[in-house]
């Protein structure tokens, strides 16, 4: 059964019709509803038929009825398209930060979007993975194992910026890609640190960092 809603002259008089291909003859005073599924989103109506007026019938002897409709209401659920427009930001956003274009700081404000991390997983510099409460960047290709968990395998993975934390523990950079930024905030050996300059691989209390004065 399909049911297609539209407008049509009745009785002189410009009026809501409903086209009913196939099914029973609806009952005049009855109100119907409909729902109708789309790739996108989902559509429903209701009316109440006032009379049937017309039965047609075409070359291979489909028949259709058609109906004078009123208190016709019709509700449009988008929440399909949002899902797959949300899910469409989030793929972009990881995929964007894990090319470099997303600072590790905002891609830890957005931590839960990205997976957690699994032993036996072939990982590729510059993936991120959740383990524990923090966000990791892998630093070295490798296939993930047990004894290698990102919090144990420093040579693997470094820890992300989370904001929430605001003086993580420091790690030492393997390189440029996981070096600190001039600003950037570390505990290490009980205390809290900045770095003077961009790029700062040296260690707190040896070179290029700061102690803060709480």
């Amino acid at each position: 059964m399909e049911y297609v809603y539209g407008t049509a002259e009745i009785d002189g008089v410009m009026r809501e019709n409903l086209k009913v291909i196939g099914g029973p003859k609806l009952e005049e005073g009855e109100y119907l509803t409909t729902v109708r599924e789309y790739d996108d989103n989902t559509i429903t109506d209701r009316c109440r038929i006032d009379r049937h007026y017309l039965t047609a019938e075409d070359e291979d002897g489909t028949k259709y009825d058609f109906y004078a409709i009123s208190e016709h209401y019709r509700y449009i659920d988008r929440t399909k398209m949002l899902d797959e427009t949300n899910a469409a930001t989030e793929i972009a956003f990881v995929a964007l930060a894990e090319t470099g274009g997303i600072d590790g700081t905002t891609a830890g404000e957005h931590k839960n979007l990205f997976e957690e991390w699994q032993a036996g997983v072939s990982y590729k510099v510059g993936q991120y993975r959740r383990y524990g409460e923090k966000l990791y960047r892998c630093v070295q290709q490798h296939t993930s194992q047990a004894g290698w968990e990102p919090d144990k395998a420093a040579s693997l993975w470094s820890v992300a910026a989370d904001p929430a934390e605001e003086w993580p523990e420091w790690s030492q950079p393997l390189g440029a890609h996981d070096a600190y930024a001039k600003g950037a905030k570390v505990s290490h050996n009980g205390k809290h640190w900045v770095s003077d300059v961009d790029a700062n691989v040296w260690e707190p209390g040896v070179s290029g960092w700061s102690e803060a004065k709480e």
